[in-house]
């Protein structure tokens, strides 16, 4: 897929920058794009995709078809327990370079963005994996 890269502190970012629509990114219909600011200085972060009614209506038809028909609404509550942790586990093994991107894009303090909006978001995570196999199937 393409991706945008940033220099950022001796770390290189990399960004997807097409919708992501039935398993893949892909540009948007309209082949527009935006340039996404970085709110502390006005600089250009990169291109994104701008994406249309279709392109929302196709994913929403593409995620509504993956989870009746595909592996997630037919697993094991168990099972989606412990892929929300594994998702947890990986978000906490790249929080900094999470937290370097959400500080970029919403202008965040670094230690604002890793403490509270990358490492909340990872207890998020782990809470609701804890919840998968205590609640009726089909609420995770």
């Amino acid at each position: 897929y393409a991706q945008a890269t940033k220099e950022v502190n001796n770390m290189t970012l990399k960004m997807p920058y097409q919708c992501f629509i039935n398993g893949k990114f892909e540009d948007a219909e309209s082949g527009k794009s935006y340039d996404t600011i970085n709110p502390t200085d006005g600089s250009v972060i990169c291109k994104v995709s701008y994406a249309s009614v279709g392109d929302v209506d196709r994913a929403v038809a593409a995620a509504k078809e993956a989870y009746d028909n595909g592996p997630w609404g037919r697993m094991n509550p168990r099972d989606r327990g412990s892929l929300l942790y594994k998702l947890a586990d990986l978000m906490e093994e790249h929080q900094e370079e999470l937290a370097t991107i959400e500080s970029i894009d919403s202008g965040a303090v670094y230690t604002l963005a890793l403490k509270t909006h990358v490492g909340m978001s990872i207890q998020t995570f782990r809470y609701f994996a804890g919840w998968c196999d205590k609640i009726q199937v089909g609420s995770c």
